[in-house]
C-alpha cells in the first residue's frame, strides 16, 4: 500500500475530495506551514507523480484512513503497537497522512494537535523534533491558540529554538513516537539520491487517547486564565489543578 505506484492510484481517489496538498518549492524550516489544495505551478496531479523525482517536488495525502484498504492497514498499525502508549489509554481518531517529496524539500516546524507514529518507508529524511515542555520553544498561548482554534501563527522556529532540536536521520524501516503539541520538521537531503531512487516516502499515523483529549480541555482552560491575567502551567504538572481545569475547559469547549 505504501508504494509509489499504489500511492498514485490512492492520490487520484482522493484528489476529488481535496485530501492532495502541495507545498510551495523554496519553502524553508521556518516558513510558514502553507499546504494548499492545488498544485502551485498549474501541473495535474498525474504530472505531479509522472515527474515525482524533480528537486523540491511535494505532495502529502491527507487523511487516507477514507480509503478502507488504508484504514485497515492504519488500525493495523495501532492495534500491534499497543505497547507504547499506557494499557487504560483508549485509542481514537486514527488517521494517516502520507508524504513524497524527492529532496532537497522540507516540511515547515510545526505542532500537532494528535500523536504521532512516524515512520520513514523509502528514501531519506531528517525528522527534527523538540521538547514539547520547552515554552521557549512554542510558548503556553500559542499552543492554546493551536488547541483552541487550529492557528500555527504563533508557532515559529527561532534560531534559539533550532539548536535545541534533536536531529535524526531516518532511512526505511526507522521511525519514531511523539506525543501531542511535540514541535517537528522534516527535511530531505540530495546525498542519498542515485537514478532511480530520488523520492522519499514517509508516513504519520496520528491518534488521540484519552490523555490526549484530557490535555486539551485544560489547554482550554489555560487561555481562560491566560486571558484573567495569569500564567498558568501546562498539563501533567499538577494533578489536582488538571482535575479542575479539565472540567472548565470541558464548559469553555461546549460554550
Amino acid at each position: 500500500l505504501l508504494q509509489l505506484d499504489r500511492l498514485e492510484q490512492l492520490a487520484m481517489k482522493l484528489v476529488a475530495t481535496e485530501q492532495c496538498r502541495f507545498i510551495a518549492p523554496g519553502t524553508q524550516a521556518s516558513s510558514a506551514f502553507s499546504h494548499v489544495k492545488e498544485s502551485v505551478d498549474g501541473r495535474s496531479l498525474a504530472d505531479v507523480f509522472r515527474q515525482i523525482e524533480t528537486p523540491g517536488s511535494w505532495i502529502a495525502l491527507y487523511d487516507v484512513e477514507t480509503d478502507a484498504e488504508y484504514r485497515d492497514f492504519l488500525r493495523d498499525v495501532v492495534m500491534n503497537s499497543a505497547q507504547v502508549k499506557a494499557s487504560r489509554e483508549t485509542v481514537t481518531d486514527v488517521r494517516g497522512f502520507i508524504f513524497i517529496s524527492a529532496p532537497p524539500s522540507v516540511t515547515p516546524f510545526h505542532i500537532d494537535r494528535e500523536n504521532n507514529f512516524w515512520m520513514q518507508v523509502r528514501g531519506r529524511k531528517t525528522l527534527t523534533i523538540w521538547d514539547r515542555e520547552d515554552r521557549g520553544t512554542v510558548p503556553g498561548k500559542a499552543v492554546e491558540d493551536f488547541i483552541i482554534w487550529g492557528s500555527l501563527d504563533e508557532v515559529k522556529l527561532t534560531d534559539d529554538a533550532l539548536a535545541r532540536g534533536i536531529a535524526v536521520d531516518c532511512g526505511p524501516g526507522d521511525g519514531m513516537y511523539f506525543p501531542s503539541t511535540t514541535p517537528h520538521m522534516t527535511s530531505t537531503h540530495t546525498g542519498w539520491v542515485q537514478p532511480g531512487d530520488g523520492v522519499s516516502i514517509s508516513i504519520g499515523i496520528n491518534f488521540y487517547t484519552d490523555a490526549t483529549r484530557r490535555a486539551a480541555y485544560v489547554h482550554s482552560a489555560n487561555r481562560i486564565l491566560r486571558r484573567l491575567g495569569l500564567q498558568p502551567v501546562g498539563p501533567d504538572i499538577s494533578a489536582w489543578r488538571d482535575a479542575w481545569k479539565y472540567a472548565l475547559g470541558r464548559v469553555v469547549v461546549a460554550a
